[in-house]
């Protein structure tokens, strides 16, 4: 036993270490990094130089369950309130309308050029419904250059958001492709039920987590994502025990946990966004494992089919009609329909279909896994030609965080606050010294165009300069500020009377 585990353990470290340098050099080839990963996997594989025999669907389901709940939660955790309220309605409609259409439109191809029965053809359509939150969120994360805002909260909220719905209607088309489940009333309930367990879930483990993060002070800052990551599955499971969708929940409680005051959250950040490329790398090396190249030659005119129709057919059907009524353009339109993403979902969904069905699956997952890697390699490889050739691209400047955590230092009897200097504003041009800060007030850092500065007295604040200051009382705080934005007066020191 213990010489089985070493040699799981030596060649799972060497795939992560080769795909982790070995990725480097993917951008210069165009190529995504997560598909790389993939390839990784199937030159690993039965079928590959690493020769290594792997068809275990239900290990692969059960541990890819786990990573997609990571992925979420992290999503989630990234994503900031202010910047998807504006999307928030396409957001929804994207996820919710767009993955039904999808669905139908790739379930009516599958249905007339396979002639497979209408339920698994449908089935289909559900795998393949959903956008990849991690080939989204690793797409967009290009730090020197940006697409348009809305676009691309737009894209991530739908990838972060869809697989509960993508999840739900898998499960009753299975279902019915099993001849477990009839259209009734009964499955009418559980489609209604399932998201409303899920949303209502997510937000109840969070109030909890929250209350307990303030009640309980632990006495070591480690063991903080531990407790996170406990309820992260604690929340999946009690979810999906209740048949509520635990996907959306785990999704909702990230999202809250990302938007609200908890302390030690700049480690919980730190912490999940490296369990997240962990186990997006993890996952995609399992899932090319999964995979037999000389079966993907047999389907491939089948594969290419599908995902040029969802490429350039199911995929723009969806949106156009989910953004009908929205503000987005007929540009922004096209490059959502071009940014929706295949990745390790579906084909994880894929792999839940051969656990039930066993080999008569076997179709299915290779059909699905070669439309996954043609829209992965045609779209994620592409983004921002698209993107510049629709005048959507933009140039950037990474804006790092400040390297402190705030929630900590806010429960301090000191303030701590950030100001940003406008053009307007007395700062503007002058050196700190010359600013009258009350006294005990200090400027820790200042964020000028993606770096950090330590200030002294000497330093000239300019126009759009952030600036991190802490006071010795919170009541403070709106002193510093204004005298940021107004010269204070020193009191005269002769008499009114004379003067």
């Amino acid at each position: 036993m213990e010489y089985i585990l070493n040699n799981a353990l030596l060649i799972g470290s060497i795939l992560l270490l080769v795909s982790v340098y070995f990725s480097k050099s993917s951008s210069r080839f165009g190529l995504p990094i997560l598909v790389f990963f993939l390839f990784v996997g199937i030159a690993a594989g039965s079928e590959g130089i690493g020769g290594i025999a792997y068809e275990n669907y239900e290990l692969t389901h059960s541990l890819s369950l786990l990573a997609i709940c990571l992925i979420i939660f992290s999503g989630g955790l990234l994503t900031k309130s202010q910047d998807i309220r504006p999307v928030l309605k396409s957001g929804i409609v994207l996820s919710t309308v767009g993955v039904f259409f999808t669905t139908v439109s790739i379930g009516a191809f599958c249905y007339f050029l396979f002639s497979v029965p209408v339920y698994e053809s449908l089935l289909i359509g559900a795998i393949l419904s959903s956008t990849d939150a991690a080939a989204v969120f690793t797409a967009f994360r290009d730090k020197n250059f940006h697409v348009s805002k809305n676009v691309r909260y737009a894209l991530e909220l739908e990838s972060g958001s869809n697989d509960p719905m993508a999840y739900l209607l898998v499960t009753i088309f299975l279902g019915f492709y099993q001849q477990k489940m009839s259209l009734n009333f009964d499955t009418l309930q559980f489609f209604v039920a399932n998201p409303i367990i899920g949303f209502c879930g997510g937000i109840a483990f969070f109030r909890l987590f929250k209350i307990l993060n303030e009640k309980v002070l632990l006495d070591f800052q480690g063991l903080y994502p531990a407790v996170a990551l406990g309820f992260v599955f604690l929340t999946y499971s009690t979810v999906t025990l209740f048949h509520g969708n635990g996907l959306l929940a785990v999704y909702l409680f990230g999202l809250n946990v990302g938007n609200s005051k908890i302390p030690h959250k700049t480690s919980l950040v730190l912490f999940f966004d490296g369990m997240s490329w962990l186990c997006q790398i993890g996952l995609f090396i399992m899932l090319g494992m999964l995979v037999f190249p000389s079966r993907l030659l047999s389907i491939a005119p089948a594969g290419m089919a599908l995902a040029l129709f969802c490429i350039f057919v199911a995929r723009p059907i969806a949106v156009h009609i989910s953004l009908a009524f929205s503000k987005f353009g007929f540009k922004e339109k096209t490059l959502i329909s071009w940014g929706g993403l295949k990745g390790a979902t579906p084909i994880v969904f894929a792999s839940l279909v051969a656990t039930h069905v066993g080999k008569e699956a076997n179709f299915i997952f290779d059909v699905v896994f070669f439309a996954v890697l043609v829209s992965a390699l045609v779209q994620g490889s592409t983004i921002n030609f698209v993107a510049k050739k629709l005048s959507l691209l933009f140039e950037s400047v990474h804006d790092p965080d400040f390297p402190v955590d705030m929630e900590v230092l806010a429960q301090t009897k000191s303030g701590i606050a950030e100001f940003q200097v406008k053009d307007a504003d007395y700062a503007m041009n002058r050196k700190i010294y010359e600013l009258g800060l009350p006294r005990g007030a200090r400027i820790i850092f200042i964020k000028r165009s993606g770096s950090f500065i330590i200030p002294d007295g000497q330093t000239v604040l300019k126009e759009h300069d952030k600036v991190l200051f802490v006071t010795q009382e919170k009541d403070e705080i709106e002193l510093t500020i204004n005298a940021f934005r107004d010269k204070i007066e020193e009191p005269s020191l002769i008499p009114e009377d004379i003067a």
